[in-house]
């Protein structure tokens, strides 16, 4: 009784360890990866690091911005937030609401908020954002869907125009 029980230990023990490999990075969740991915994303805002934010999204995302038509593409989402971001200072904050996850895709809702350094609203608004998991088990913005609750001001070179 004690061998069989033995080796069916055993078996177990070489089929945890033959799975461990190839899904290790299968096994974040959604729940844990956003708030870590949001993180970077703040700080590569704040440092107006547009390239790094892109890096957030799939090669096939798009980007769902009031007022405009929809943004497609990692590269073009990327040069969107070049357009917006400047040279950085400012400071975006993501409060994560809610996410559910089924397999490889996961939605999530939550608000935003950019603020000035001086830490006047900006702007502020509330999002969906649908996140497909990668191959190597990385979490990505698929699709992102956004609207104002307070739209960005227009800058003193618009109003002038």
């Amino acid at each position: 009784m004690i061998g069989r029980a033995l080796s069916l230990l055993a078996a177990l023990v070489l089929l945890g360890s033959a799975c461990d490999g190839p899904i290790r990075g299968r096994r974040s969740t959604a729940r844990d990866a956003i708030p870590a991915i949001y993180k970077s994303m703040e700080d590569a805002f704040q440092k107006g690091d547009a390239e790094a934010i892109a890096r957030t999204y799939t090669e096939d995302a798009e980007w769902y911005v009031p007022e405009a038509p929809v943004i497609k593409g990692r590269s073009a989402i990327a040069q969107a937030w070049k357009d917006n971001l400047g040279s950085g200072g400012n400071r975006l904050r993501i409060d994560v609401a809610e996410v559910e996850e089924n397999g490889d895709r996961a939605h999530e809702v939550g608000r935003f908020t950019i603020s000035a350094p001086d830490g006047a609203v900006l702007s502020a608004g509330k999002y969906l954002v649908i996140w497909a998991r990668q191959p190597d088990g990385e979490w990505k913005t698929h699709r992102d869907i956004f609207n104002w609750d307070i739209p960005p001001r227009p800058t003193l070179a618009a109003s002038t125009r």
